[in-house]
């Protein structure tokens, strides 16, 4: 932990260093991202608001904190699957903080190259070391998987350790957030080094109504939508999953000039069967479909085939025929 006499010139330093890169690729090791998303874009349960609001309490008052020897929250890890809003959550907390994130770049960091992976990550702690930053690493189970994996070689080993160390020795102006799907995966010694861990899961239908309800509202989009509709013929899709839905249902309103809950589901089927192989695979998930809500005429509409012919297809596929 830094001394209390000078933590508050650390506090109020900015992006003072240049990007440090990979000596054999000459790729940057990390980008700065100034994020302009804010806690209204993201959709959360009440009580991981609290969590962060806590962690934001602490960081705007990490100087007296300091001065009574005490350290401010700075080691977060974010877990939950893909699309739920990690990398979202972390933007949101360092915009909120007025705060430029220095996004680690995997494709830079990771080297072939015996050791150069672990004196990349120095050179990443290093850079930042002296800056009021936020310091993110995305896909953080990619470089600190448990080191008794017997799949894993002892270059990955040693990377661990770099992490652990470098994380016993961060200062307090650095606030590091990790985000990982696989947070099974992590060292039990990298789990121990964080202040807070918070678990996001795909969105409830409550939060898919407030959700689908502000993109309603953010594009103007006209005509007979239902938010509450919507939401539960949405079930399982995370927060980007929903994006794009609404993203691409707004663009067939602005063209058509008006939209009907129809047609976004309709946009739906088609995204939820865009990779499947057209046999029961398809049939699969226009039953899933069909049991959260979404009408057999609207299901036959977004495939392309009469009524009938769908209602036959399902009953035959559920062996009702």
């Amino acid at each position: 932990m830094m001394a209390s006499g000078s933590s508050a010139s650390f506090f109020e330093s900015g992006v003072t260093m240049a990007t440090p890169r990979d000596k054999d690729s000459l790729l940057e090791l990390y980008e700065i991202v100034r994020p302009e998303v804010s806690f209204e874009d993201v959709v959360l349960p009440e009580n991981q608001k609290g969590i962060l609001s806590q962690i934001i309490l602490e960081q705007k008052n990490a100087v007296e904190l300091l001065k009574h020897s005490m350290t401010p929250i700075n080691r977060v890890l974010l877990c939950g699957p893909p699309g739920c809003g990690k990398t979202m959550t972390a933007y949101a907390l360092a915009n909120t903080l007025s705060l430029p994130v220095a996004y680690v770049r995997l494709d830079g960091l990771v080297s072939s190259y015996l050791g150069q992976t672990s004196t990349n990550l120095r050179k990443v702690f290093d850079a930042v070391r002296n800056q009021r930053i936020v310091l993110f690493l995305d896909e953080f189970d990619a470089i600190a998987k448990k080191r008794d994996d017997s799949n894993e070689l002892g270059e990955l080993k040693r990377v661990v350790t770099t992490l652990l160390q470098n994380f016993d020795n961060m200062p307090a102006n650095v606030l590091l957030i990790a985000a990982t799907n696989h947070e099974h995966l992590l060292d039990p010694a990298i789990w121990r080094r964080f202040n807070v861990t918070i678990t996001l899961e795909l969105p409830n239908e409550k939060q898919r109504i407030s959700m689908i309800q502000k993109w309603i509202d953010k594009y103007d989009i006209q005509g007979k939508v239902s938010a509450k509709s919507l939401a539960k013929v949405t079930k399982g899709l995370s927060g980007a999953g929903i994006e794009e839905l609404m993203t691409s249902a707004a663009k067939k309103a602005l063209i058509n000039g008006s939209m009907r809950t129809s047609d976004i589901v309709t946009i739906l089927v088609q995204q939820k069967t865009k990779f499947s192989d057209g046999g029961d695979e398809t049939m699969k998930v226009i039953c899933e479909m069909l049991d959260s809500g979404v009408s057999l005429r609207a299901a036959a509409e977004a495939l392309g085939v009469t009524h009938s012919t769908l209602e036959y297809q399902v009953k035959k596929y559920r062996g009702e025929e």
